[in-house]
This record gives C-alpha cells, structure tokens and sequence, in this order.
C-alpha cells in the first residue's frame, strides 16, 4: 500500500500542476486575445472619427466609408500575399481594387470630400 501511494501521489501532483498551468495559458491567451480586439475596436473608432471630422459627414457615412478603404486593404493584402501572381496580374488587380474602392467612394461622397479622401493620383478627370 505504501509503495502504491509512493508511485500514485507524484503522478497526481504533476497532474494537478499540469493542468493548472495550461489553465494559466488558456486565460493569457484569452486575455490576449480581448486586449488585441479592444485595441482594434479603438483603432476603428478612430478611423470613423477620423472620417467623421475630415469629411464633415454623420457617423453612418464615416462607417461606409471606413468599411470601403479597410474593403480595399484587406484586398489589397491579398493580392500582395498571392505568390501565384505576377507581377503584372498584381497590378491589375491593384488597378481594379482601386477602380472600385474609388467608384464606392465617388457614389457617397461629393467632389470635395473626395479630394480630400481619394489621392490625387487616383483621380481621374471629369468628362465633360
């Protein structure tokens, strides 16, 4: 019996420590995981502000127009991160990311807002 409780007790005590630290680990990576969304709900805040402010528009049309730029950049980031592209397909792609992140904009916003949002480079003139 005593050998037993020899053999039993270290194996119930590194059980015991075992899962104790996992438990430690699965609560660091939650609360890493709730400070990384709160700082991109922050982040998120402070680009409509952003928009908001610059555009001197309501809470809603910032909302649609940070939908359509993070729209953009998360496309954008695909097409950079595609490895079976070339790079001339690339910058086509960009070319038409851009085209449509830009008709987006051009549909909500007038034309001084948009001088202020879309780059002067990606303007293209009016049409008479």
């Amino acid at each position: 019996m005593k050998k037993l409780f020899i053999i039993v007790l270290p194996l119930l005590l590194m059980i015991t420590v075992k899962e104790g630290y996992g438990q430690k680990s699965q609560q660091q990576d939650a609360q890493q995981l709730r400070k990384q969304q709160l700082r991109q709900d922050s982040s998120m805040r402070r680009q409509r502000q952003y928009y908001r402010q610059s555009l001197h528009v309501d809470s809603v049309k910032a909302q649609q127009v940070s939908q359509v730029q993070d729209e953009y950049k998360a496309g954008l980031n695909a097409v950079m991160a595609d490895a079976g592209l070339n790079e001339e397909q690339k910058k086509q792609k960009i070319k038409t990311l851009m085209q449509e992140k830009n008709r987006k904009l051009k549909s909500m916003l007038t034309p001084e807002q948009q001088a202020k949002i879309i780059p002067s480079t990606e303007r293209t003139p009016e049409k008479p």
